[in-house]
């Protein structure tokens, strides 16, 4: 007897938005000033991102003409944005599919920051696109 095989296909939307995550000892408004400076960024203050009732994180905004950048903190006092990456201090969001050269560019670029300890490229995912799409 032949088995017959049922395929699902699942759309899934394009992601069109690139995570690095940064380890960096500062506080938020210090490191987005060292991005500034290194980096020729005009990172300012904006509205805290909010995760259920008690979970607030700190952003910072950077628009130009080509694309959004988002600095948010991945800890608060009551955990952590993106549990799965406990050992990262900050999530930098660029609003934007960059190819790898251009990530490689911007790793090397930010651990040109003297306050950033390590930077990394980070996959985005499902559940990162919830939080963060």
């Amino acid at each position: 007897m032949a088995t017959k095989k049922t395929v699902i296909k699942l759309e899934t939307e394009p992601v069109y938005f690139t995570i690095i995550g940064i380890s960096s000892h500062e506080n938020d408004y210090r490191l987005s000033w060292s991005l500034n400076e290194k980096l020729g960024l005009s990172f300012s203050h904006g509205d805290s991102l909010l995760a259920g009732s008690d979970k607030e994180f700190s952003r910072f905004f950077n628009q130009d003409d080509n694309q959004l950048l988002v600095l948010i903190s991945n800890r608060c006092d009551n955990g952590f944005l993106i549990d799965k990456h406990k050992n990262l201090d900050f999530i930098l969001k660029i609003d934007a599919q960059l190819t790898a050269d251009e990530i490689d560019t911007w790793l090397r670029d930010l651990r040109k920051s003297p306050l950033v300890s390590a930077a990394f490229h980070i996959p985005v995912d499902n559940k990162i696109t919830q939080l963060l799409g």
